[in-house]
Parts: C-alpha cells; sequence; structure tokens
C-alpha cells in the first residue's frame, strides 16, 4: 500500500484547517447562542433574589430552568468541539450529518445569496463522521466559492452497492456560471472576487478538496455547477 507523500500530507492539514476556520465564526455563534438563555435568566433570577419578599417556588422553578439550559448548552458547546477532532470510527446518519453541516455554513452562504435544497434529511444510511465534516464541507465550500452567482444548492443522496453518492448541484443560477471550476485546479477566474460575509479568510479550491480525498480514500468528480462524491459505507 502507498503512503501519502509528506507534501500532500501538509496540504491536507493545511486544507483541514482552511476549513475550520471558515467554520469558526459559525461555532461561536451556535456556542455563544447556547449560553445566552441561561445568562436571562440568571439576570431574572437576579433580580427576585433582591425582592424584599422573594418567591421561592418561582425562584425553585427558575434555577431548575437554569440548570436545563446550562446542560443544553453544554452539550451544544461539546458538539461544536467535537468538529475539530471527530472520533475516526464515529458515524452518523447521512441526512442529519448533512443538515448539521449545512447549518453551519448557512448563514455565510446566505449573505452571498446561496440557500440550500436539501434532499437526504430522511436518509438513514450511516456514514463515517469524519468524512462529512472534512471531505462533504471542503467540497460544497469548493463548489461556491468558485460560483459568483446566486443559487439553489440541491443536494442528493443515492446508493450505490457499498458507498453512498452525494451530489451537489448549483441551481436556479442567476447569471452565467464563470468556467472557474474548469481552470486547472486551484485556479481562479481572472475577474473573480470573492465576498464571505462572517468568515473572510481564504476560499477553498479544488487541490484542498482533493487532498483529503486522496488522505481519506475517497473520490470526487467535479464540473462547473456539480460535484459528486464517493462515501465509502463503514463494514463494521
Amino acid at each position: 500500500m502507498q503512503h501519502p507523500s509528506i507534501d500532500l500530507i501538509s496540504h491536507t492539514e493545511a486544507a483541514r484547517y482552511a476549513v475550520l476556520r471558515r467554520l469558526a465564526p459559525a461555532m461561536r455563534h451556535d456556542m455563544a447562542g447556547g449560553l445566552q438563555p441561561v445568562m436571562m435568566l440568571a439576570t431574572i433570577v437576579e433580580k427576585r433574589l433582591l425582592s424584599p419578599t422573594p418567591d421561592i417556588q418561582t425562584l425553585a422553578k427558575n434555577c431548575h430552568e437554569m440548570r436545563s439550559l446550562a446542560i443544553d448548552a453544554t452539550h451544544t458547546s461539546l458538539d461544536v468541539i467535537a468538529w475539530m477532532t471527530p472520533e475516526a470510527d464515529a458515524r452518523v446518519a447521512l441526512g442529519k450529518g448533512i443538515s448539521d453541516a449545512t447549518h453551519l455554513l448557512a448563514t455565510e452562504l446566505s449573505f452571498r445569496g446561496f440557500k440550500f435544497e436539501n434532499l437526504t434529511e430522511t436518509e438513514a444510511i450511516e456514514v463515517r463522521l469524519d468524512h462529512l465534516r472534512g471531505f462533504f464541507m471542503s467540497a460544497l465550500l469548493a463548489l461556491t466559492d468558485a460560483s459568483p452567482a446566486p443559487a439553489t444548492i440541491r443536494i442528493t443522496a443515492a446508493q450505490d452497492g457499498d458507498n453512498m453518492l452525494v451530489s451537489l448541484l448549483l441551481t436556479d443560477i442567476k447569471s452565467p456560471l464563470k468556467p472557474a471550476l474548469g481552470t486547472s485546479l486551484g485556479e481562479s477566474s481572472p475577474n473573480e472576487e470573492l465576498q464571505i460575509g462572517l468568515a473572510a479568510y481564504r476560499k477553498i479550491d479544488w487541490n484542498d478538496v482533493q487532498a483529503i480525498a486522496e488522505v481519506d480514500g475517497l473520490s470526487v468528480n467535479h464540473e462547473a455547477a456539480s460535484v459528486m462524491l464517493r462515501l465509502p459505507l463503514p463494514t463494521t
């Protein structure tokens, strides 16, 4: 078995880091969003405690609610942190995994004029979690980063033997798509200007996606407005 070269491994790690940098604002927002209701309820409890005659039953109920909210916020934070280092053998239902992934990018892409049409939400077949959080996310970013036009991103999936085929297709494109994906990997169109609403880092290109695919033993085919990803099903 041929092992990946040092250069390929370095490129893959750089690509994974770039994807995480793009997701960082959404991760931060999710973590802060989980803590906000806890802080609001704590403020209410504090004011009620200052009352000359505090309602103990109401305060006890508020404290119970605050505890539940804190537990939910902890789970949210742990889920977000797990994006950085998902366990290699962790699995997830394809529909849930794609929904979680697109949730993190929904705000950034909506600012750029994209919206999702996710047709995989009920797909219960399990795939490796790290394949979705690395490979799928890099392909989604590469596809949208190369497109200058607002569009709908249609996501579909179908089983093909021991693999799941996940398709990303740009539809309802409002202006002609530049041939950025038809150029050499890593090239940009001369007039391409990438405006990223919340995560101003760097764009993800097809060299990044291909590097992740090679190291993880996956495959990707892309055209000007579509991507096909092949995800092997776990064997055990």
